[in-house]
């Protein structure tokens, strides 16, 4: 592109313009421009090659280090079985975090203070837990919802033999007498006892 540029430039003076004018000072600043950029071209073609050169090198130097970091893997055996003993041990110290980790815990509100206090299954078996904010011990104890459920009233579903249709009657409604069904107003006849 420089000699381009010089040939050019040689062309525009054999032509003998005069530079006074406004075209000729035109066309001088064009030769002048095409000689700038052909020269700062070739710069960036060199850098792009030196560039290349280094990448290459360096994969060069990646692929050896490759090569002998596997190839002592390879040989080491030895080692190998002694980071499999190590990391059998860490094995052992990770499986104890997960089992802490994956331990219940329940959230309740401390009565004293009032902040969140996170309570495990032994504070829930020992029956008291100790707040961390403000230090004060209080008992704990989980809900059971099926005695909540037992609780309350019993209810049966009867189907009427006379019209078909089915009524849901508690407990204490059957004990008390023969109930009617609600839809053709016949009692139903049958009994409830009591074990």
């Amino acid at each position: 592109m420089k000699e381009k540029a010089a040939y050019l430039r040689g062309l525009i003076e054999g032509l003998g313009i005069d530079e006074t004018t406004k075209e000729g000072k035109v066309i001088k600043a064009m030769s002048e421009l095409l000689g700038e950029l052909a020269e700062a071209v070739d710069g960036i073609d060199e850098d792009v090659t030196r560039a290349y050169d280094q990448i290459n090198d360096l994969s060069d130097e990646l692929e050896d280090l490759e090569a002998d970091l596997y190839e002592d893997e390879d040989e080491d055996g030895e080692s190998e079985d002694a980071e499999d003993e190590d990391s059998d041990g860490d094995d052992d110290d990770d499986a104890k975090d997960d089992d802490i980790a994956s331990e219940p815990f329940y959230e309740v509100a401390c009565p004293n203070c009032g902040e969140t206090v996170y309570v495990s299954e032994d504070d829930l078996d020992a029956g008291e837990a100790n707040c961390a904010h403000c230090g004060v011990t209080f008992e704990v104890a989980l809900e059971d919802d099926d005695e909540e459920q037992e609780e309350g009233p019993v209810q049966y579903e009867v189907t009427c033999p006379a019209c078909g249709q089915t009524t849901v009657f508690e407990e204490d409604d059957l004990l008390d007498g023969a109930p009617k069904c609600p839809g053709c107003g016949k009692p139903l006849d049958f009994e409830v006892t009591e074990e």
